[in-house]
Protein backbone atom coordinates (compact mmCIF):
# COMPACT_ATOMS: atom_id res chain seq x y z
CA UNK A 1 0.00 0.00 0.00
CA UNK A 2 1.35 3.45 -1.21
CA UNK A 3 2.18 6.19 1.70
CA UNK A 4 0.74 9.56 1.62
CA UNK A 5 2.61 12.85 1.37
CA UNK A 6 2.41 13.41 5.01
CA UNK A 7 3.00 9.88 5.89
CA UNK A 8 6.23 10.00 4.17
CA UNK A 9 6.91 13.15 5.37
CA UNK A 10 6.80 11.84 9.12
CA UNK A 11 8.79 8.84 7.91
CA UNK A 12 11.71 11.86 6.65
CA UNK A 13 11.58 13.75 9.76
CA UNK A 14 12.37 10.64 11.97
CA UNK A 15 14.85 8.89 10.22
CA UNK A 16 17.01 12.09 9.03
CA UNK A 17 16.39 14.17 12.39
CA UNK A 18 14.79 12.32 15.51
CA UNK A 19 16.75 9.66 15.49
CA UNK A 20 20.04 11.06 14.89
CA UNK A 21 19.22 13.88 17.00
CA UNK A 22 17.40 12.74 19.70
CA UNK A 23 19.38 10.60 21.99
CA UNK A 24 22.37 12.86 22.27
CA UNK A 25 19.35 15.92 23.02
CA UNK A 26 19.85 16.44 27.05
CA UNK A 27 23.89 16.08 26.94
CA UNK A 28 23.44 19.01 24.94
CA UNK A 29 22.11 21.37 27.26
CA UNK A 30 24.71 22.14 29.26
CA UNK A 31 24.14 25.75 28.75
CA UNK A 32 20.92 25.28 29.85
CA UNK A 33 20.76 24.45 33.19
CA UNK A 34 16.91 25.49 34.27
CA UNK A 35 14.96 24.01 30.79
CA UNK A 36 11.87 22.71 32.05
CA UNK A 37 11.92 19.40 30.58
CA UNK A 38 15.19 17.70 28.38
CA UNK A 39 12.74 17.09 26.17
CA UNK A 40 12.20 18.24 22.48
CA UNK A 41 9.17 19.73 21.90
CA UNK A 42 7.72 18.98 18.71
CA UNK A 43 5.20 22.04 17.43
CA UNK A 44 3.09 21.42 14.23
CA UNK A 45 0.67 23.64 13.73
CA UNK A 46 -2.51 21.89 11.95
CA UNK A 47 -2.46 24.49 8.97
CA UNK A 48 1.04 23.17 7.98
CA UNK A 49 2.25 27.18 8.04
CA UNK A 50 5.56 27.66 9.84
CA UNK A 51 7.03 30.74 10.58
CA UNK A 52 10.44 31.43 9.74
CA UNK A 53 11.24 32.60 13.38
CA UNK A 54 8.82 30.77 16.53
CA UNK A 55 9.45 34.15 18.89
CA UNK A 56 8.12 36.36 15.57
CA UNK A 57 4.77 34.40 15.58
CA UNK A 58 3.90 35.10 19.11
CA UNK A 59 5.14 37.39 21.27
CA UNK A 60 5.30 35.43 24.48
CA UNK A 61 8.08 33.45 22.65
CA UNK A 62 11.28 34.34 23.59
CA UNK A 63 14.34 32.99 21.28
CA UNK A 64 17.36 31.62 24.05
CA UNK A 65 19.52 30.47 21.97
CA UNK A 66 20.66 26.44 20.49
CA UNK A 67 22.19 24.16 21.88
CA UNK A 68 25.21 22.51 21.53
CA UNK A 69 25.77 21.21 17.81
CA UNK A 70 25.82 17.73 17.10
CA UNK A 71 28.14 16.90 14.76
CA UNK A 72 27.49 13.56 12.20
CA UNK A 73 28.57 12.25 8.70
CA UNK A 74 25.37 11.72 7.12
CA UNK A 75 24.12 11.37 3.78
CA UNK A 76 27.66 11.99 2.12
CA UNK A 77 27.60 15.38 3.91
CA UNK A 78 30.78 14.93 6.35
CA UNK A 79 30.10 16.53 9.47
CA UNK A 80 26.63 18.03 9.06
CA UNK A 81 25.39 20.03 11.79
CA UNK A 82 22.29 19.41 14.27
CA UNK A 83 21.29 22.32 16.32
CA UNK A 84 18.15 22.76 18.36
CA UNK A 85 16.52 25.60 19.50
CA UNK A 86 15.83 26.85 23.06
CA UNK A 87 12.96 29.20 23.57
CA UNK A 88 11.39 30.90 26.84
CA UNK A 89 7.93 30.12 26.71
CA UNK A 90 6.10 32.79 29.17
CA UNK A 91 9.38 31.91 31.23
CA UNK A 92 9.91 28.83 30.94
CA UNK A 93 12.62 26.98 29.47
CA UNK A 94 11.81 24.47 26.51
CA UNK A 95 13.20 23.19 23.56
CA UNK A 96 11.65 23.26 20.50
CA UNK A 97 11.11 22.21 16.59
CA UNK A 98 9.14 22.56 13.98
CA UNK A 99 9.26 20.44 11.14
CA UNK A 100 10.60 22.54 8.33
CA UNK A 101 9.74 19.90 6.09
CA UNK A 102 5.95 20.46 6.60
CA UNK A 103 6.92 23.93 4.46
CA UNK A 104 6.38 21.30 1.55
CA UNK A 105 2.82 21.14 1.47
CA UNK A 106 2.62 24.49 1.39
CA UNK A 107 4.08 24.49 -1.64
CA UNK A 108 2.74 21.87 -3.68
CA UNK A 109 -0.42 23.47 -2.53
CA UNK A 110 0.93 26.73 -4.39
CA UNK A 111 2.36 24.99 -7.27
CA UNK A 112 0.28 25.21 -10.36
CA UNK A 113 1.13 21.64 -11.57
CA UNK A 114 -1.09 20.51 -8.38
CA UNK A 115 -4.36 22.47 -8.87
CA UNK A 116 -6.37 19.75 -6.76
CA UNK A 117 -3.51 20.19 -3.51
CA UNK A 118 -6.14 22.79 -1.62
CA UNK A 119 -5.38 23.84 1.70
CA UNK A 120 -7.94 21.39 2.99
CA UNK A 121 -5.69 18.66 1.57
CA UNK A 122 -2.63 19.66 3.43
CA UNK A 123 -4.15 20.30 6.31
CA UNK A 124 -5.18 16.45 5.99
CA UNK A 125 -1.33 15.39 5.15
CA UNK A 126 -0.19 17.34 7.96
CA UNK A 127 -2.72 15.11 10.52
CA UNK A 128 -1.50 12.00 8.82
CA UNK A 129 2.13 13.19 9.81
CA UNK A 130 1.13 13.81 13.27
CA UNK A 131 -0.43 10.23 12.90
CA UNK A 132 2.35 8.45 11.46
CA UNK A 133 4.89 10.02 13.57
CA UNK A 134 2.72 8.83 16.66
CA UNK A 135 3.07 5.05 14.80
CA UNK A 136 6.40 5.44 14.38
CA UNK A 137 7.28 6.34 17.89
CA UNK A 138 5.10 3.75 19.42
CA UNK A 139 7.76 1.27 18.16
CA UNK A 140 10.52 2.84 19.63
CA UNK A 141 9.47 3.75 23.27
CA UNK A 142 13.37 4.61 24.40
CA UNK A 143 12.51 7.79 21.71
CA UNK A 144 9.29 8.07 22.14
CA UNK A 145 10.21 9.23 25.74
CA UNK A 146 12.57 12.16 24.92
CA UNK A 147 9.86 14.59 22.63
CA UNK A 148 6.68 15.74 22.92
CA UNK A 149 4.39 15.98 19.97
CA UNK A 150 2.12 19.57 20.07
CA UNK A 151 -0.76 19.51 17.44
CA UNK A 152 -2.30 22.79 17.93
CA UNK A 153 -5.28 24.54 15.44
CA UNK A 154 -3.04 27.74 14.39
CA UNK A 155 -6.18 29.43 13.32
CA UNK A 156 -7.24 29.98 17.09
CA UNK A 157 -4.73 28.85 18.96
CA UNK A 158 -0.97 30.78 19.72
CA UNK A 159 1.94 28.27 20.40
CA UNK A 160 2.95 29.48 23.66
CA UNK A 161 -0.58 27.82 24.11
CA UNK A 162 -0.06 24.83 22.84
CA UNK A 163 3.37 24.52 24.77
CA UNK A 164 1.86 25.44 28.23
CA UNK A 165 -0.81 22.76 27.95
CA UNK A 166 2.31 20.38 28.21
CA UNK A 167 4.12 22.06 30.48
CA UNK A 168 1.52 21.22 34.03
Amino acid sequence: MPCSIGEGLAYSYYTGFLKPVLPSLASRLSKYPLVFSKKLFILIPTSGNLPSRLQDADSDIVHLGQTDALMLDRGGTAGRSYVNNVYSVKGTQLVVDMPALLLTLRDIEMDADFPDFTEGEAKTEVLKFVAQLEKILLKNVELASMCVIVTYDDSTTKPSSALQTFMG
